[in-house]
């Protein structure tokens, strides 16, 4: 999945870190420096970092997305050698089919933080994944779990996806282009009222 050049993140790692009681796994912020934020094969969004609360109008950031997986989770009492204040999820992800990729927070090193995933058309509601974001999505990208982990089985087995920057989808929609086709879209710098 090649990142077009110099689409990555600048991100103050350290204020995060302070903002959220832990740092972020590693993997993440390599992704974040390589690729930024941004969708692959418009089926799936990494969110961008950003401290809990925050008041930016980005629905689907860290911050907003970590909200929304809170709110359903079942919490559970922490193990021995849990961080000390940690919540315990972390969203990084969406699907296509409105389901929430978290961390979750429980070990004090997060680097081995597995993956949780909040599905919302899947067989149960948390499903565990005993590996970082990055494991997940080549996994996923090479249909190596026992079945599809997210509602929308877009990227399951699709050894080829495409990554693109949530700042070109952004240029692509207002010069009126379709970031995934390439073909022109008259709707595509629309905002459509609920």
């Amino acid at each position: 999945m090649p990142p077009e050049s110099g689409v990555g993140e600048d991100v103050n790692w350290a204020e995060l870190r302070k903002a959220w009681g832990t740092s972020l796994p590693s993997d993440y912020m390599a992704f974040m420096a390589e690729y930024g934020a941004g969708e692959i094969s418009g089926a799936f969004s990494i969110v961008r970092p950003q401290k809990p609360g925050a008041t930016s109008s980005d629905m689907s950031g860290m911050a907003y997305e970590t909200v929304n997986a809170r709110e359903l989770w079942q919490p559970a009492p922490a193990p021995s050698g849990a961080g000390a204040g940690l919540s315990p999820v972390i969203a990084w992800g969406i699907s296509a089919g409105a389901d929430i990729l978290c961390w979750l927070t429980e070990r004090s090193d997060p680097n081995r933080w597995p993956v949780v995933v909040l599905g919302r058309h899947t067989k149960t509601l948390w499903n565990t994944y005993d590996c970082g974001m990055t494991e997940f999505l080549r996994r996923l990208f090479h249909a190596e779990f026992d079945e599809c982990p997210l509602s929308d089985e877009t990227l399951w087995g699709n050894s080829s996806p495409q990554f693109l920057n949530y700042r070109e989808i952004e240029q692509l929609r207002e010069a009126g282009v379709d970031p995934w086709t390439g073909e022109p879209d008259p709707y595509a710098d629309a905002m459509f009222d609920d």
